[in-house]
């Protein structure tokens, strides 16, 4: 979805059942997206966060050709911010989160040389 501040930013998120984690799926559709977001809809970046201990979602972030930007921690008042978090089921992280980004310069220098 586009980031208000910035509309040419997208963030990008995706949630797997795990009956079907390790097949690729997330990764289809996020090089799906970014394609869409890059050749259609005329976004400039993407990008996408993660808890810095969840290998394969990071796996999947690197795989679509997005880099580590950022390491950084979010407090509780920072997670009350974001439009996904529900109290009723919170369990607040104890770890750092990660962040990654791709550009569509980097994208378009990807997909030529796939």
């Amino acid at each position: 979805r586009p980031l208000p501040h910035n509309p040419a930013e997208a963030s990008l998120g995706y949630r797997l059942r795990r009956t079907v984690w390790g097949q690729g799926l997330a990764t289809e559709g996020v090089r799906a997206l970014m394609r869409k977001g890059f050749a259609e809809l005329g976004l400039q970046r993407v990008v996408a966060n993660t808890y810095e201990h969840n290998l394969a979602s990071r796996r999947v972030m690197e795989k679509a050709g997005m880099t580590l930007v950022r390491r950084f921690r979010l407090t509780l008042e920072d997670l009350q911010g974001v439009d996904t978090f529900h109290t009723d089921a919170a369990e607040v992280w104890d770890g750092d989160d990660v962040e990654y980004a791709l550009d569509k310069k980097n994208w378009q220098d990807n997909i030529k040389n796939v």
